[in-house]
């Protein structure tokens, strides 16, 4: 079974458990404040893919680095894992759980690169642009990319919407190599 696969059958576990006690809103909170480490440190996320690493070191560094600032469901949940030898996909259990979370509230992520970075009022017109498209509430991650000469290519899932400079120049060149233009 491929690790997404377990990591989605692990999310749903920690939703269930978290629906059950009444902490939605914590463990939420926790799974951000995990996804955010492990973003923040490579090396923690080999430690926890290390084979050779024992799972009560593992269990002691879990204690040290979260037992202060998650929630007891959060803590027992991050154990258990340890003890399935499933800690090798905190990363990919995060981020199942945030989508997972982001599905049920109405949430949708949006990633948008753009030539030069925007400003605070182009985000905030953008994402209400795409709130008003998709009808969900949209985080949005923009990003600059000086590749793209030009305009923004915005994703949304699985759906991706090109109307940068490069994207137009190179459909351009398509038509002149293949003959498609038309000249008066």
């Amino acid at each position: 079974m491929s690790d997404i696969l377990v990591a989605r059958r692990y999310a749903n576990a920690l939703h269930n458990s978290a629906q059950a006690t009444g902490q939605l809103e914590e463990v939420d909170n926790d799974v951000d404040l995990i996804r955010s480490s492990l973003d923040a440190s490579r090396e923690l996320v080999r430690f926890f893919e290390s084979p050779i690493v024992s799972r009560e070191r593992k269990a002691r560094v879990v204690q040290s680095l979260f037992a202060s600032r998650v929630a007891e469901t959060t803590l027992k949940f991050l154990d258990l894992l340890i003890q399935k030898r499933r800690e090798n996909i905190f990363p990919q259990m995060v981020v199942a759980y945030r989508l997972l979370r982001d599905e049920q509230l109405g949430v949708v992520r949006a990633a948008v690169r753009s030539a030069v970075p925007m400003t605070d009022e182009e985000e905030q017109h953008i994402g209400t642009a795409l709130e008003s498209w998709t009808g969900m509430k949209v985080n949005l991650d923009a990003r600059s990319d000086a590749g793209l000469i030009g305009g923004m290519i915005v994703r949304i899932g699985d759906t991706v919407y090109d109307g940068s400079v490069r994207n137009k120049l190179e459909h351009l060149r398509e038509q002149f190599t293949s003959g498609a233009t038309r000249t008066d």
